[in-house]
């Protein structure tokens, strides 16, 4: 049986940035209309079923009824949602059960993140609703939806990547890992998790170089415009040697201060000189402690992406072998 799962988060894009930044506010009736969108998508290709997770608002669901006419066979994972990031792990685990041939997730880069930790070898289709977005798309919720369709189908062949990791080590266990970039503040405490004075920061790490990259990790769309090759990871010193521009958070952008850039190899340990709390993905989510031995290491074990480009020119060129 060929089954699409749907994640929605429903509390992305609602962080404090609104406050400090320019950032938009996607509410829960405009990600009902994605969700309606990707569902429509999904119909439109043809699957056995989608299953979705009961987000604590009820997004999904309000889509669903606003769908009377909808053919797709769908169901909700059987769970109770709390309304944190282990609904995420909890509806991802559930559907790598049922064999889902691909996993649509509404959020940000910290979304994927966490749906990572579980999603194995599915491959993951994010659509922004964040706020600092690196690896989902600002994509219609239609195309993403025939995309993932296509995908679970094995309609398409050869059309995903993978993801390098960060794995945060501390006194030799791995506590979390990032996908986008890793970084050490003097921030004594979580707190809003956002990463907003430039400050206190004292080193980063970045995995994904793109040019359009937001937040610390936009510091290594400046130093290595080329990107990454594909076997390193970017490690980054903040100082006074020399400043660059880099875009935190929407309608902000600052001068950081570089005082040495390294590219690392995966594998090797590097050691975190000084942080009291530890960035991943744009949030500030581990507190470090006095006594504890903080280091940071790279492996090439992250998540499967869906590349949306590669899909549709495969379905265009299948759909239109015989245009003139």
């Amino acid at each position: 049986m060929h089954k699409v799962g749907l994640i929605v988060n429903p509390v992305s894009g609602t962080d404090i940035r609104r406050a400090a930044s320019t950032a938009g506010f996607i509410d829960n009736m405009q990600k009902a209309r994605i969700v309606k969108s990707i569902l429509r998508g999904i119909e439109a290709v043809g699957v056995d079923e989608a299953l979705i997770m009961p987000d604590f608002y009820g997004i999904a669901a309000h889509a669903l009824w606003d769908l009377p006419q909808l053919s797709l066979r769908w169901s909700f994972i059987d769970m109770k949602p709390r309304g944190d990031y282990t609904d995420t792990v909890n509806a991802v685990k559930e559907m790598v059960k049922e064999n889902v041939g691909s996993i649509v997730v509404l959020g940000g880069d910290g979304t994927v993140r966490v749906a990572s930790k579980v999603s194995g070898d599915t491959p993951l289709l994010p659509i922004s609703t964040g706020t600092n977005n690196v690896i989902p798309y600002f994509i219609d919720g239609t195309l993403a939806g025939i995309a993932a369709a296509a995908v679970a189908n094995g309609l398409v062949n050869d059309v995903t990547y993978k993801l390098r990791r960060i794995l945060l080590i501390i006194n030799g266990e791995v506590v979390e890992q990032a996908l986008v970039d890793l970084g050490a503040t003097l921030y004594p405490f979580r707190g809003a998790r956002a990463v907003i004075d430039p400050n206190m920061v004292t080193e980063t790490f970045i995995s994904l170089v793109r040019p359009l990259s937001i937040g610390l990790a936009s510091i290594g769309s400046v130093l290595r415009p080329n990107g990454l090759p594909n076997d390193k990871v970017l490690h980054v010193v903040i100082g006074s040697r020399f400043s660059i521009k880099a875009v935190l958070m929407p309608g902000y952008v600052v001068n950081m201060g570089i005082d040495r850039v390294e590219e690392v190899s995966l594998g090797v340990k590097v050691p975190i000189s000084k942080a009291y709390t530890i960035e991943l993905d744009g949030e500030r989510e581990v507190e470090v402690f006095d006594g504890d031995y903080v280091e940071v290491m790279a492996d090439g074990k992250g998540p499967i992406i869906i590349d949306v480009n590669k899909v549709f020119r495969e379905l265009f060129l299948r759909q239109c072998s015989n245009c003139p």
